[in-house]
């Protein structure tokens, strides 16, 4: 936490350490080689896309900005160190695309980095941040804008209605309840009147002010790409106001085929960046406790050798119901996993 004495706000220990960590990696010359399209001129919307080994999605995610109603915004391009074919093709897009877009490159430090560098050389006063396995409908860009013109309070984000993509991947049903209800995003308690707060921050489909995001940048010492963007929310919320609106018209489809087992996987990685965050936060999660819930937990987490066959129980599971309690049993289990690991500082 800083404090505010008159007009001159003191920073915490914590805070000139985030900054400092944006301040390396700005000036550090690896991360400054650059392709552009871009005109000398300001854009009211620049739009954050970092990357990371998804050249073909990455293309489309491009395409379906192209198609915006809404043509006047920037696009900047982060790639976190690629070693597909990012590279190349992003140099053909450059030499025939109607956007403004500038291609920047950095070696693999994660998207928290790669936001806060694709930031610090915004100059449009809105920042729209999507994933590179994002496609946005043609009148996202102005409907985040619209907000912003409307609602011109620093405080105010914009928190669109992401959905998988039903072309290209076989969206299942356990991919709907992770969507709508489930551990990744809840858009279902949202759509049914639930007013966002710092917790729904997903940087999948969210716009807020320039000078905002400057002033608070990502902390890039999570372990992980999992909750570096709450815990920006938290932050942003408890020292500056943070008012989250939702734009169910703002409308992306999410292209990211995702199976049960590769969500136990995920789990750990959220488990123990999870436990940073209530480290840096303590007491700030809201946490709903099931008092069976952790005595089982630890009698399967007591036998780790069983952990792959009760995750294959739970995907079998799912094609008879979906969702039930056995599949929530075995994620929960593998996010305390990786929580128990951070916290008693395993590797």
């Amino acid at each position: 936490m800083a404090f505010a004495y008159g007009t001159r706000v003191v920073h915490t220990k914590r805070e000139i350490a985030i900054i400092l960590q944006c301040a390396k990696g700005f000036f550090d010359k690896r991360h400054m080689k650059e392709d552009t399209t871009v005109e000398t001129k300001r854009y009211p919307l620049a739009v954050v896309i970092p990357t990371f080994n998804r050249a073909g999605v990455l293309m489309e995610c491009l395409q379906h900005l192209e198609r915006q109603s809404c043509k006047d915004f920037e696009v900047v391009v982060v790639d976190d160190g690629s070693t597909d074919s990012t590279r190349d093709q992003m140099k053909s897009y450059l030499r025939d695309t109607p956007l403004a877009i500038r291609y920047l490159r950095q070696e693999n430090h994660g998207p928290a980095r790669a936001r806060n560098h694709a930031i610090s050389l915004v100059e449009a006063p809105i920042v729209l941040m999507i994933g590179d396995d994002i496609f946005v409908s043609a009148g996202l860009v102005a409907d985040h804008l619209k907000l912003h013109l409307n609602r011109p309070e620093q405080s105010v984000a914009g928190l669109g209605l992401t959905r998988w993509s039903e072309v290209g991947q076989t969206v299942t049903p356990f991919m709907k309840w992770l969507d709508s209800d489930g551990l990744q995003f809840d858009y279902g308690s949202l759509l049914r009147g639930k007013k966002p707060d710092w917790g729904n921050f997903w940087t999948s489909n969210i716009s807020l002010k320039t000078r905002v995001l400057k002033e608070f940048p990502f902390d890039e010492s999570f372990p992980h790409a999992a909750m570096e963007d709450i815990e920006l929310a938290c932050r942003i919320e408890t020292r500056h106001g943070l008012e989250m609106v939702f734009l169910p018209e703002a409308l992306a489809h999410h292209f990211h085929p995702t199976t049960f087992v590769q969500a136990c996987r995920r789990m750990v990685k959220v488990g123990e960046s999870t436990a940073y965050f209530d480290q840096l936060w303590p007491g700030k999660r809201r946490i709903t406790r099931n008092v069976l819930k952790r005595p089982l937990q630890s009698i399967l987490l007591a036998f780790p050798r069983a952990v792959p066959i009760w995750v294959k129980l739970a995907d079998w599971s799912l094609n008879l119901v979906c969702p039930n309690s056995l599949m929530r049993y075995v994620l929960s289990c593998h996010f305390e996993i990786g929580y128990d690991r951070r916290r008693q500082g395993a590797p």
